[in-house]
């Protein structure tokens, strides 16, 4: 996905996409479900939901979270049997989504092409709009704004994220903000709210917008394109915080690729199987691979 692509908009007619997938590693797992919701006007018009049938079989963890089990997609089309129709289907609106960037590099990795259509992150806006909240989940602003209750399947949560946006051009309109009024450049603020351990931050400028801001991150396993320490270093310098343990704080296990690549063959170490837990139990902790590390450094 271009990078040029992100774009920050008020508008009234695009779609938005949510996917359900068997981890957040676009290169090692899969996509289960496609849901997309058509907005013209600011009005729901069309909807696409489908099962998507993986090559593994889910695990069970995903199955707690999700509810979609083995079962449920046995019979379903693959990813790529469905790519013609969801390509038709979006056509060249602007896509929404929360983590949006997650969405649509699962879809570019399943379809075996590029989307090309601009996209918005919801999250960039609610961060921007509510900064009382710690934590900028689905779940957390529904709760938060009493929005559609989101359900961990695609449909509903695309559901949830039109309400999100909603909620979020009625709130600019009220407080009379524009799209540059949101955005300005932020500047390192000696160690605000900033754990750097022994690693200190060697940059004065932060945007607050990027990926690991303010975010609680632990890494495990041998990395294979870098020095553990010199990613953790670009984790500090974009205002993240380290954590050597996983813990109720963390946001992030970061696996090294072989140990993700263990997952596949039902192999999980204790750091990741307490993080599944936390989840499970409504923490917002999130497991990703290292590929999908850097592609966050460069979104």
């Amino acid at each position: 996905m271009k990078s040029t692509n992100y774009t920050k908009q008020i508008i009234s007619d695009y779609c938005v996409l949510d996917t359900e997938t068997t981890g957040l590693s676009a290169y090692y797992d899969e996509v289960i479900e496609i849901g997309i919701l058509r907005i013209r006007d600011n009005k729901i018009v069309g909807r696409y939901s489908q099962l998507i049938q993986p090559k593994y079989e889910i695990d069970p963890f995903i199955t707690s979270l999700t509810g979609i089990t083995n079962e449920m997609v046995a019979n379903m089309p693959s990813i790529l049997d469905v790519k013609e129709e969801v390509l038709a289907f979006i056509g060249d609106d602007i896509i929404i989504g929360h983590n949006t960037s997650f969405d649509i590099r699962f879809l570019n990795e399943g379809f075996k092409e590029l989307l090309d259509n601009r996209y918005m992150d919801t999250i960039q806006f609610a961060r921007k709009l509510y900064p009382e909240l710690k934590h900028y989940r689905l779940s957390d602003l529904t709760k938060y704004l009493g929005l559609y209750n989101n359900e961990h399947r695609a449909i509903a949560d695309c559901i949830a994220t039109k309400e999100l946006y909603d909620d979020i051009k009625s709130t600019m309109g009220k407080k009379g903000l524009k799209i540059e009024n949101l955005w300005v450049n932020s500047k390192y603020n000696g160690g605000k709210s900033i754990d750097i351990k022994s690693i200190a931050p060697t940059t004065v400028d932060i945007d607050e917008d990027n990926f690991f801001y303010g975010r609680h991150v632990v890494f495990t396993g041998k990395l294979e394109k870098m020095i553990r320490r010199d990613a953790m270093q670009i984790v500090v310098n974009l205002g993240g915080v380290l954590d050597k343990n996983v813990t109720k704080q963390t946001n992030y296990l970061i696996l090294g690729n072989n140990d993700y690549n263990a997952i596949l063959k039902g192999e999980k170490s204790s750091k990741q199987k307490k993080a599944e837990r936390l989840k499970l139990k409504g923490q917002d902790i999130e497991v990703i691979d290292e590929f999908t590390f850097y592609d966050l450094l460069n979104n």
